[in-house]
C-alpha cells in the first residue's frame, strides 16, 4: 500500500524541490539604541534602529524566511511586532510583549525568526513597547515569488518607496 501512494505521487517531487529552493534565509541586525535628534531647536533622544529614524525596510520574497537579531543597546525594553505577517508556528516571533514574548531587555538581544508565507504587499514592523512604537518601526515589502509573477499583466510602471508617518 505504501509503495502505491509514493509511486502515485512522484510527481509532486519536483513541485516541492522548486518551492524549496525558490525560498531564502534573510539575516538582519537591529541595533537598537538612543540617538540625540533635533526638533524645533530643541535636542531629544529618540529610539533608533541602526541609527536610522524610521528604521531599515526589510525586503522579501513571499516563502522567504527572515531572521532578525535585535540588539537592545538602549534604555528601555523593547519588542518588536511585524505588524500584519501570519506567523504560523512561529507565535514567539511575533512580538507583543508579554503576550508572546517578554521584552528584550537593555544590554540584552533576542532572534526573531518567521516565514513569511502565502502573502504579499507592503506591511510595516514596530515596536511593542509603550511610546517606542512612536520611533521604532520601518516598512516590510513582500514581493510575490520570482515566477509567481504580478496580479495584473505585465510589470508595474514604476515603484515608489513606502511612505511612513511618525513624529
Amino acid at each position: 500500500m505504501s509503495g502505491s501512494i509514493i509511486g502515485c505521487a512522484w510527481w509532486l517531487l519536483p513541485l516541492l524541490c522548486c518551492h524549496l529552493i525558490a525560498a531564502k534565509e534573510q539575516y538582519h541586525e537591529f541595533v537598537i539604541r538612543d540617538v540625540p535628534v533635533e526638533r524645533l531647536c530643541r535636542s531629544h533622544d529618540v529610539m533608533t534602529v541602526n541609527g536610522q529614524f524610521p528604521g531599515p525596510t526589510l525586503e522579501a520574497e513571499e516563502g522567504d524566511t527572515l531572521v532578525v537579531d535585535v540588539v537592545n543597546r538602549g534604555r528601555h525594553n523593547v519588542s518588536l511586532h511585524w505588524h500584519g505577517v501570519r506567523q504560523m508556528r512561529t507565535g514567539w516571533s511575533d512580538g507583543p510583549e508579554y503576550v508572546t514574548q517578554c521584552p528584550v531587555r537593555p544590554g540584552r538581544s533576542y532572534r526573531y525568526r518567521f516565514t513569511v508565507a502565502a502573502q504579499e504587499g507592503t506591511l510595516w514592523w514596530h515596536a511593542h513597547s509603550s511610546w517606542l512604537r512612536a520611533t521604532v518601526y520601518g516598512a516590510l515589502l513582500i514581493r510575490p515569488r520570482a515566477a509567481a509573477g504580478y496580479p495584473f499583466d505585465g510589470q508595474p510602471a514604476r515603484e515608489l518607496a513606502p511612505i511612513l508617518l511618525g513624529i
